[in-house]
């Protein structure tokens, strides 16, 4: 009970104190507040304060304090209005010490000439709470006769209130009273006054005493209900759940739906209740589990199993079939029906289909695994009955199609035929040649029926899958090598930079060449991380020479690289972890690439530019950029493409066309390469019409690193 009336005293003043608290917030966060301490105005004071004002809002006085805390404004109720001015001055210079230089918000008990008041001040800013303080606005209430009056009459107790004596509540007892004082600097931030009241005793004596005589009595009679309530209990409810619980823990380990528990048809109670509503329930949830297995394993347009009833098929398959047939069946251009000619016509095209599979079935067994894709297996069959049926499947839908409007309705059908005892089969095996097959018909132009012996030994999309498993495996286990080609500067003779170039040793299928890989490498998103690697691997190895022979370091760069970001990337790690020089290094960006997106290629080059690294154009010529394009690129280096310099000097078109572009290049003040010079003949044009650097087999095709270093000492000694 004295713990309940602290409680209740503490939350009486609590609640005064939030009371205050939100009137003070909403005179201090007003925008007129806001404005009236930048610039007081009588219009405010008019519409805003006076005598009312305080008494509606139960305070007693209230003071507006600009930046500097001087007293803008200040209100008084009628309590301190029959002081002199002289009184109410030294009352606010009284107040003003209680205020926080920083403006930050207070709330707290202090005691003044007029005895204790309650003392609260916030930060006045505007309505949306946003922006810098431009004052602080106090709000006094007092501690006098009626407020105390008052949170006795709410607490339910009389209150007294004195200066503090003690830092933490003290409760002293006696035999009739209980005496608390507790501070008031549990509910205030700051408080240097106390609490104090009293709890009679009376009722806590009397009810000890009762209680005393009682408990000894029900004590005594509890023990015998309790004792009778569990023989009553046991006998007739927990036995019989437990019969229960057994029953059903039962049912679960044998998890066999069919099983339910037993009930005793002459008792019609609630536990007997319980019993059949459990087997309701299990009745209900084996019916569930047939209609979800139902609907999970077959196609809800055409009723057809699915691809889960499939791949059940054979997982529940006691004794695998010897042999099966499969059948796989996908409509050509099926989206395209779908937008053509709309939703309906393409679902009554799924529907037909999967009637005529039913039709032709026999004993085998017809899906549908995926939006246009059917299978149909038939254990026993071979290739000749399964390509019988696909004929005239095909022939079906083709007919199908003209009777709709539709010219042209084709499918791509694959076949396989797989023997148990040869070649065990499972339903993963199965699927994965099927799939083969269909890339290879819609690979090699649709509408067609292909067997898996047919194209065995020279399926393109086999082919992809092996050379896609040898790419990875040759990144991770180091089959790659780069290879580096000179590039010079004719006269006076000196090697000015080398570029690298990437060469796969494949340890059966011997040297692969870039031209072969590499477009694999783009289509199967792998060049990126061949990238990274020609990256890192080309600034490993050449680093050091570099330095002693004064060499650029030209390396290629994919679209793929530019869009996914992934080569500034790891372009700025090997920057940072070798000390690299950013301006020895070339990025060469292929010159039939650039007509994609330009301004993402320009973003490059910018964030190129950026880290000081040069910007090479290769094979110039080639591609569809055009000279257009110069204008928009911040390009360092135009290297020309060979074939430019294949008919030079003996055909006139290429002299012509070469002389002009070298004049075009050196009045835009480009750096430039000529590639693919392998005669003295050629030198002699490109050094008569330029001052082109040289990268050719005049002075040395791409070699390993062990050459290229032999060459370079070479070249030092000459």
């Amino acid at each position: 009970m004295i713990r309940s009336q602290v409680d209740s005293v503490s939350e009486v003043f609590s609640n005064r104190r939030s009371m205050l608290e939100r009137t003070l917030i909403d005179w201090a966060v007003w925008n007129d507040s806001y404005d009236f301490v930048i610039n007081p105005n009588e219009e405010f004071i008019r519409s805003n304060m006076g005598y009312e004002t305080l008494e509606n809002l139960g305070i007693s006085a209230m003071l507006f304090l600009n930046e500097n805390q001087d007293v803008v404004y200040s209100e008084f109720s009628r309590f301190y209005a029959s002081d002199n001015e002289a009184e109410r001055e030294a009352f606010t210079n009284d107040i003003l010490r209680f205020v926080n230089a920083s403006g930050i918000k207070q709330n707290a008990v202090y005691g003044t000439d007029y005895g204790p008041i309650v003392f609260m001040s916030h930060p006045i800013v505007r309505s949306d709470g946003k922006g810098t303080a431009k004052g602080t606005l106090v709000m006094i209430q007092k501690i006098g006769p009626d407020f105390i009056s008052a949170v006795s009459a709410q607490a339910k107790t009389p209150i007294t209130i004195r200066p503090l004596s003690h830092n933490r509540l003290i409760i002293d007892q006696d035999e009739k009273f209980a005496r608390v004082s507790m501070p008031l600097q549990s509910i205030y931030q700051d408080a240097n006054w106390e609490l104090n009241f009293s709890v009679k005793r009376t009722y806590y004596l009397n009810t000890m005493s009762m209680l005393q005589t009682g408990m000894f009595g029900l004590l005594i009679l509890g023990l015998g209900l309790l004792i009778t309530l569990f023989l009553t209990i046991h006998r007739f409810i927990t036995m019989r759940l437990l019969h229960i619980v057994t029953e059903l823990k039962q049912i679960t380990h044998e998890r066999n739906g069919r099983l339910r528990i037993r009930s005793n048809r002459r008792s019609r109670d609630e536990i007997e209740d319980m019993a059949t509503t459990i087997n309701n329930v299990l009745d209900a949830l084996e019916e569930t589990k047939t209609e979800s297995l139902n609907r999970a394993f077959r196609d809800s347009l055409t009723r057809l199993p699915n691809r889960l009833a499939v791949e059940d098929m054979f997982a529940n398959a006691a004794t695998p079939a010897t042999q099966i047939a499969v059948l796989g069946i996908d409509l050509d251009n099926f989206r395209r029906i779908n937008d053509q000619f709309g939703q309906r016509t393409g679902d009554a095209l799924l529907t037909f289909l999967a009637s005529r599979l039913n039709f032709y079935k026999e004993d085998g067994f017809a899906a549908r695994i995926g939006a246009d894709e059917f299978i149909f297996i038939h254990p026993k069959w071979s290739t000749r009955e399964m390509r019988l049926v696909a004929n005239q499947i095909a022939k079906d839908v083709t007919d199908w199609g003209r009777k709709q409007g539709m010219n042209g309705l084709t499918t791509s059908i694959g076949i396989d035929e797989l023997n148990h005892i040869d070649r065990p089969y499972t339903y993963e095996i199965m699927m994965n040649r099927l799939d083969v097959v269909l890339h290879e018909v819609k690979h090699s132009g649709k509408n067609q029926i292909l067997s898996y012996d047919e194209i065995e030994s020279g399926s393109h999309y086999l082919h992809m899958l092996e050379m896609e498993r040898d790419l990875r495996y040759a990144l991770k286990h180091g089959e790659f090598e780069l290879y580096y080609q000179p590039i010079v500067s004719p006269s006076p003779f000196a090697v000015r930079g080398v570029e690298a170039l990437i060469r796969w040793n494949h340890p059966v299928k011997g040297a692969i060449s870039p031209g072969i890989f590499i477009p694999v490498a783009e289509q199967l998103g792998l060049i990126s991380d061949i990238g990274r690697w020609v990256l890192r691997q080309a600034v490993s190895e050449i680093q050091e020479h570099a330095h002693s022979h004064h060499l650029f370091l030209s390396v290629n760069v994919s679209k793929r690289q530019i869009a996914d970001g992934s080569f500034l990337e790891e372009l700025r790690h090997v920057l940072s972890d070798t000390k690299f020089k950013a301006n020895l290094l070339h990025v060469e960006i292929t010159e039939s690439e650039v007509g994609g997106n330009l301004f993402e290629l320009q973003q490059f080059i910018s964030t190129l530019k950026e880290m000081n690294v040069q910007i090479s154009l290769d094979d110039f010529g080639v591609g569809t950029s055009s000279l257009s394009f110069l204008q928009s690129l911040q390009l360092d280096i135009i290297k020309i493409d060979q074939n430019f310099v294949k008919g030079i000097p003996e055909n006139k078109f290429d002299r012509a066309l070469l002389e002009g572009l070298y004049q075009t290049f050196h009045t835009l003040g480009l750096d430039i390469v000529t590639e693919g010079v392998e005669r003295p003949e050629q030198l002699a044009f490109v050094l008569e019409h330029s001052s082109s650097l040289i990268q050719g087999y005049h002075y040395s095709k791409p070699v390993p690193l062990a050459q290229l270093e032999h060459y370079l000492k070479k070249t030092v000694l000459v």
